[in-house]
């Protein structure tokens, strides 16, 4: 399966909760600075895709194994399925090991802030990451 995009991150305090492990926020907070840096090393953010922004409709995380305190993992965009007005991210995070330790998608849509609504995926950036 082809790699969109790979994003290195060290597990640091603010990522551990209670039980000693990344809390299960952190998953979907790490898929966004992800996503970010994908978008950006395609000439996107996610306040500029072809002047306009994106929401995210929807996210589902699943957690596989345990991740700690200075670890060092690997955020994977390993796909993206688009549709007319919505596109799908698929993410995989790594432990040292290889382990797949956490997976989770995230559904986007393309919004035009002046109008208040969601909009079709402009040809341009379609073209880009399909």
């Amino acid at each position: 399966m082809k790699n969109f995009y790979d994003m290195e991150y060290k597990v640091v305090v603010s990522d551990i909760n209670y039980g000693g492990h990344m809390g299960n926020e952190r998953a979907l907070i790490i898929f966004q600075q992800a996503r970010m840096e994908w978008l950006n090393s395609i000439g996107y953010s996610e306040t500029n895709i072809e002047g306009r922004g994106l929401i995210q409709l929807e996210s589902h995380v699943y957690y596989l194994k345990e991740v700690f305190l200075g670890e060092n993992i690997l955020c994977k965009i390993v796909n993206v399925q688009i549709d007319r007005i919505t596109f799908e991210i698929q993410y995989e995070i790594v432990n040292k090991n290889g382990d797949v330790v956490i997976k989770g998608t995230t559904k986007m849509a393309v919004f035009d802030y002046e109008k208040k609504k969601i909009s079709r995926i402009p040809k341009e950036f379609f073209e880009k990451i399909s």
